[in-house]
C-alpha cells in the first residue's frame, strides 16, 4: 500500500469515523451523566456507570460505583437499583444491598428527566458553536436542470431560487428535498425567484424506488463541486490537477453540480478537454483526457469530488437552529402519519448505521461544522424520544412513577418487568429492522461512482464521495 494510499484511507475513513464515535460518545456520555448527576444529589444508591453496552472495553471502581465503557456503542446506562425493577432492564447486577429504601416517586421522575435535559443542554452549547463559528449550508438555488425533464420543459432555470414548496417556506436544499418528499399530493407548488420577481410551478414529483420517498429529478443544487483527492496515475493527474482545485467550466460550459460534471466528462472518453478551476485566487486551464472506466463504461478523470458547501457567518442562532430541528420532526411525524401519500414510512427512518453514515459523510464532506450540526439534531431527537411514554425509555420511567404515586404505593415488581421485557424486545426487533435498511442502503449504494446526498440535513443513507 502506497503512502498515499495510507492518507486517503486515514482522511477519508479513519479520521471521520473517529469523529462520529467521539461524537456520539459525547451524546451518550452526557445523557447519562443527567441521571448520574440527578440521582447523586437525591442520593440514590449508584451501582455502574456505562457508555456502550456489552462487555467492558475499560472500567474502574470509586467509591462503590464501576465506571465502564462497553463494546457495543450504541447506547449507554446507569444502574440504580432504587429504580426498581427497572434495573433488569438497565444491566444491573443484582448485588446491591436489598435493605435499600425505596425512593420517591418524585426523585424518581427527576432523574428520568436529567438525562434528556442534559442532551438539551449540550445541542443548546453545540448551538452557540455553530453560531458564532458558521454553518455549512446548500442554499436552495437551482445550479442545473437536467436537459428534456418535466422542470425544464415547464421553465424552471439555472440561478433560480427556490423560496416555498406548497405552503413551507424553504431556505436550503435539504429543507426542499424535505418538503417534496413530506408532500400529501403527487404535484407539489414550488414558488421561484428570478430577477427580484417571484415565479409559480407546479411540477410532477417522482418517486425515488431507492429510498420510497418523492423528488424532483431534474433539478440539481448550486454547490460547485471540487477536486478532493486526485487519484494516481489519472488522466487528472497527468494534467496537472491538484487537490482542492475547483471547478468551473467544462468545454466551456459551466459547472454547477457533481451529477452534470460526471455527465459532461462521462461524454468525453479519450478527447482532449478543457477544464477550466480556481485555485488559490486564480484561474487555470487544464487539458484533461478523460478515460473509459471498465466498470462504469463512462469516461472519468479520475478524481474523487467533494461539494463546496457556503459557510453562513455568523450562523443561526441557537433558537432558529432549534425551530429548525422540531419543524423537521414535525414534518416527519406528520409524513410517517399519511404514509399512504407520502411513501415515508418506517424504511425511511434511520437507525444507528444511517446516522453514522450520514454524520460520517456530512464530515467527509464539509468538515467538523457539519459534524456539529448533526449532533445538535441528534441530541434534540434523543432528548424528545426518550421521553416517549414507553418502558425502557425515560418516559417509561416517569409514567411508572406518576402511576405509583397515584397508588401511594410500589407497583407489582413482576408486571412491570413482563411489560418492560416485552417493550425491550419490541424495541430491540424495530431496531434491527430498520438497521436492514439501513445496511441494505448503505452497502448497496457504496461504490464510488453513486451520488451522494445533496441536502445539508440528516437524509436516509449517505455514502462516499463519487468520481468523475
Amino acid at each position: 500500500m502506497s503512502f498515499e494510499t495510507v492518507i486517503s484511507v486515514i482522511t477519508d475513513w479513519v479520521y471521520p469515523a473517529l469523529l462520529v464515535l467521539f461524537f456520539f460518545g459525547f451524546t451518550i456520555f452526557f445523557h447519562e451523566l443527567g441521571h448520574f448527576l440527578m440521582a447523586r444529589r437525591r442520593g440514590m444508591k449508584i451501582e455502574r456507570f456505562s457508555v456502550g453496552f456489552g462487555s467492558k472495553i475499560w472500567g474502574y471502581k470509586k467509591k462503590g460505583v464501576e465506571y465502564q465503557v462497553g463494546w457495543i456503542p450504541f447506547g449507554g446506562y446507569v444502574a440504580l437499583p432504587q429504580m426498581s425493577p427497572m434495573e433488569a432492564i438497565e444491566g444491573s447486577d443484582g448485588s446491591s444491598d436489598g435493605g435499600l429504601p425505596r425512593a420517591t416517586p418524585t426523585s424518581k421522575i427527576l432523574v428520568a428527566l436529567a438525562g434528556p435535559a442534559m442532551n438539551v443542554l449540550l445541542a443548546f452549547v453545540l448551538a452557540c458553536i455553530i453560531w458564532q463559528a458558521g454553518k455549512p449550508s446548500n442554499p436552495s438555488v437551482i445550479g442545473w436542470v437536467e436537459a428534456g425533464s418535466l422542470e425544464e420543459q415547464k421553465g424552471i432555470q439555472p440561478g433560480d431560487r427556490i423560496v416555498q414548496v406548497n405552503d413551507q417556506k424553504v431556505q436550503s436544499w435539504g429543507q426542499l428535498v424535505e418538503a417534496v418528499a413530506f408532500s400529501l399530493e403527487p404535484d407539489v407548488n414550488v414558488i421561484v425567484e428570478r430577477n427580484g420577481k417571484r415565479l409559480e410551478f407546479n411540477l410532477e414529483t417522482k418517486l425515488n424506488e431507492e429510498f420510497h420517498v418523492k423528488t424532483l429529478d431534474g433539478l440539481y443544487p448550486r454547490v460547485r463541486p471540487y477536486a478532493r483527492e486526485v487519484l494516481p496515475d489519472s488522466a487528472a493527474e497527468k494534467a496537472g490537477m491538484l487537490p482542492g482545485d475547483r471547478f468551473v467550466s467544462v468545454s466551456g460550459v459551466a459547472i454547477y453540480s457533481s451529477d452534470q460534471l460526471r455527465e459532461l466528462v462521462g461524454k468525453r472518453a479519450d478527447e482532449p478537454t478543457e477544464v477550466k478551476m480556481f485555485r488559490d485566487g486564480k484561474t487555470v486551464v487544464l487539458t484533461v483526457v478523460p478515460r473509459v472506466d471498465p466498470e462504469e463504461k463512462a469516461a472519468r478523470m479520475g478524481v474523487k469530488l467533494g461539494d463546496e458547501m457556503e459557510i453562513i457567518r455568523p450562523g443561526p442562532t441557537p433558537g432558529e437552529q432549534f425551530e429548525e430541528v422540531f419543524a423537521s420532526m414535525w414534518h416527519m411525524a406528520k409524513a410517517l402519519r399519511h404514509s399512504k401519500e407520502t411513501g415515508v414510512g418506517v424504511h425511511s427512518v434511520s437507525g444507528p448505521v444511517g446516522i453514522f453514515a450520514a454524520w460520517w459523510y456530512g464530515i467527509v464532506s464539509n468538515g467538523v461544522r457539519q459534524g456539529l450540526v448533526i449532533a445538535v439534531l441528534l441530541n434534540i431527537n434523543l432528548a424528545i424520544i426518550n421521553l416517549f411514554p414507553l418502558p425502557i425509555l425515560d418516559g417509561g420511567h416517569i409514567v411508572f412513577a406518576l402511576v405509583e404515586g397515584a397508588m401511594r404505593k410500589p407497583l407489582n415488581a413482576r408486571i412491570v418487568q413482563t411489560v418492560s421485557t416485552a417493550f425491550a424486545v419490541l424495541l430491540i426487533s424495530f431496531m434491527l429492522y430498520i438497521t436492514f435498511f439501513d445496511v441494505q442502503r448503505f452497502f448497496g449504494r457504496s461504490r464510488v461512482t453513486d451520488k451522494p446526498p445533496a441536502n445539508d440535513v440528516i437524509v436516509p443513507a449517505a455514502k462516499p464521495a463519487s468520481q468523475p
